[in-house]
């Protein structure tokens, strides 16, 4: 019986398709920084494309004003991924990333390591861990990230991510799949 159960859900994890490295999605994001009273309501745009042999372009930017003072988190970089099995990637990002508040400019760089799953055909989940540093002091990076696909172009995409638990950034987007 439970050989059956079994063998009845293994073409649906057969079927998983192959997770697009290609897309762009921009939405709301909420910063929720250390020290200040709330949580401020901003956007973001990001984005992927996809080059050859598992290297691909990512960029991120996000915008709040907090206080009176325009608040930017950016990068821009490239990846590579590396499929452990069907549906599950390793995949490790190196971008330049600036945090900007008002006149003050925070410029360097930051290193990315994580797993990226799909969950059959309409689910994504991504965690991963990183660094973001200015060569002479830095934070240790958190995040996730669900993707949930309407279908192959268009999905809806909700994520968390944490600079040293001090500085917090909740996003949702639309995201186009190409």
């Amino acid at each position: 019986m439970l050989a059956a159960v079994i063998a009845a859900g293994l073409p649906q994890l057969a079927s998983a398709e192959d997770m697009s490295y290609s897309f762009i999605e921009g939405g709301t994001s909420w910063l929720d920084p250390d020290g200040f009273s709330g949580t401020e309501l901003g956007f973001n745009v990001r984005f992927s494309a996809d080059l050859v042999n598992g290297f691909y372009l990512q960029g991120a930017w996000d915008s709040w004003d907090v206080d009176s003072f325009d608040v930017d988190l950016y990068r821009i970089g490239a990846g590579y991924r590396y499929s452990l099995q069907q549906s599950t990637d390793l995949f490790f990002e190196a971008s330049y990333a600036a945090f900007e508040v008002g006149p003050f400019d925070d410029d360097g760089f930051r290193t990315d390591i994580g797993l990226r799953h799909g969950f059959g055909k309409r689910a994504e989940g991504r965690i991963y861990g990183g660094y973001q540093g200015d060569g002479s002091s830095g934070d240790i990076v958190l995040g996730a990230d669900l993707l949930f696909k309407f279908n192959d172009t268009l999905g809806l995409s909700a994520g968390v991510e944490t600079f040293e638990f001090d500085t917090n950034v909740f996003r949702t987007n639309l995201r186009l799949s190409f």
